[in-house]
């Protein structure tokens, strides 16, 4: 029946009509995504005078984001392409004629989707959060030079730890400004200064600092509540990334974080909810046990004061304070960052799951019809996921369920349409 026209010459064949149409995917995607980054940093960053060569910086430590969410599109819309394509010219039918089985022409584009879902797994969990850093970090130096991208003049603005407020703005600095710094006990310091200036780079370290004139410190004593200690300065360097004054240094959050990262804090957020959940239980039961102790006396005909009145407030706010459970909603945001880590990369496998069933009904104009089909498909995706990530936030929704619902919905379909497809 065939010759020379073999198992490894047929996976070639795939492979080489996915991968261009892959490169196409990929290009248009990613210059969607880079084009619309970049329209809303013209008008938020270039419309405030912000260098052209600072902007293209931080488009290009956004770049990681954008690769990542382009892959997985990317993937699905050239599968369709392709197989589309295949459809439409009969190849298909041809290659089912010369014997090969219908796994063996899907299976190329599959291990290019698991490929390419590892690819972009270690650039989500490696690039991504060096890009962000970056991105902040840099943001950062921007709103020290060029203080109205972030900070507006006679303003207060509240930070990780700090408030900041703020005077008058030009050329020289920022004047006056005043710090209110919490501590790590808990107490607040405060800094006033009459000039504040940005210097960026100027330091062997690197670390963006306020560099500020004619300082009055204010400190409280930690066990006199009522009694201050002041030092002045002609002027004192404010470092903003230091561990222990933080300005504009926001907290660490998932995106800036490795996987490994994120599961260690949310071992360690489980673990502290836990314990509140256990401390609220055991309070809870105690509750009831003492209210079900005066219940039998008080029917046992001992009196007791407040009597039946006073056992009734009592299961009344018992009640209320059940409907109060402790939760950390902070959790949730983790686990939703953690899952979805996960979910989209490797979104690319129930793609090219679900394509091959879909582009093998294309009969004509494969290749237009798959990229059509693709885009529908992605908005679809993308909205499951928008959906799903405003349900975790606010709701106590299973995390891991709405984040990878969707991959689980596409590839439930995917199987389906592929055993029809193989049956028939």
């Amino acid at each position: 029946m065939v010759t020379r026209f073999t198992h490894p010459t047929l996976s070639r064949y795939i492979s080489k009509e996915f991968a261009l149409s892959f490169f196409v995917s990929f290009l248009f995607f990613f210059l969607m995504f880079f084009l619309n980054q970049l329209l809303v940093m013209a008008r938020g960053i270039l419309a405030k005078g912000i260098p052209l060569g600072s902007v293209l910086r931080l488009m290009l430590y956004s770049l990681p984001s954008f690769i990542t969410l382009s892959a997985p599109f990317a993937t699905l819309t050239a599968a369709l392409m392709a197989y589309g394509r295949f459809s439409s010219d009969n190849e298909i039918l041809a290659m089912r004629s010369a014997g090969f089985r219908r796994f063996q022409i899907f299976s190329p584009v599959l291990l290019f989707g698991i490929l390419i879902s590892v690819v972009s797994f270690e650039v989500n969990d490696l690039l991504l959060p060096a890009g962000t850093k970056a991105f902040q970090r840099l943001w950062i130096e921007l709103s020290l030079t060029h203080p109205g991208l972030e900070i507006e003049p006679f303003s207060v603005r509240t930070f990780k730890r700090s408030v900041l407020i703020t005077g008058a703005f030009d050329e020289e600095g920022i004047h006056p400004m005043m710090i209110i710094e919490r501590t790590n006990s808990g107490d607040r310091n405060t800094i006033m200064s009459r000039l504040a200036t940005p210097d960026i780079g100027g330091r062997e370290d690197g670390i963006p600092t306020l560099r500020l004139h004619d300082v009055l410190s204010l400190e409280p004593d930690s066990l006199k509540r009522d009694t201050w200690s002041w030092t002045r300065a002609d002027s004192m360097d404010y470092r903003l990334l230091s561990g222990d004054s933080s300005v504009l240094d926001q907290q660490p959050g998932p995106s800036n974080l490795r996987v490994s990262e994120i599961r260690d804090v949310i071992q360690d957020k489980q673990l502290r909810s836990d314990e509140r959940m256990e401390s609220f239980e055991d309070r809870i039961a105690r509750e009831e046990w003492e209210l079900s102790t005066r219940y039998r006396s008080l029917m046992a005909g001992i009196p007791l004061q407040g009597g039946w009145d006073a056992v009734q407030r009592d299961l009344s706010d018992l009640n209320s304070q059940k409907m109060n459970v402790p939760q950390d909603h902070s959790l949730q945001v983790w686990k939703l960052e953690f899952y979805q880590k996960y979910a989209i990369p490797f979104a690319c496998i129930p793609f090219v799951v679900l394509a091959f069933p879909l582009g093998l009904t294309a009969r004509r104009s494969g290749r237009a019809v798959g990229f059509f089909i693709g885009l529908l498909l992605t908005s679809f995706y993308w909205g499951m996921l928008v959906l799903g990530r405003n349900m975790g936030l606010r709701t106590d929704v299973s995390p891991f369920l709405v984040m990878v619902v969707p991959d689980l919905l596409l590839l439930g379909v995917g199987v389906i349409l592929y055993t029809r497809r193989s049956v028939a």
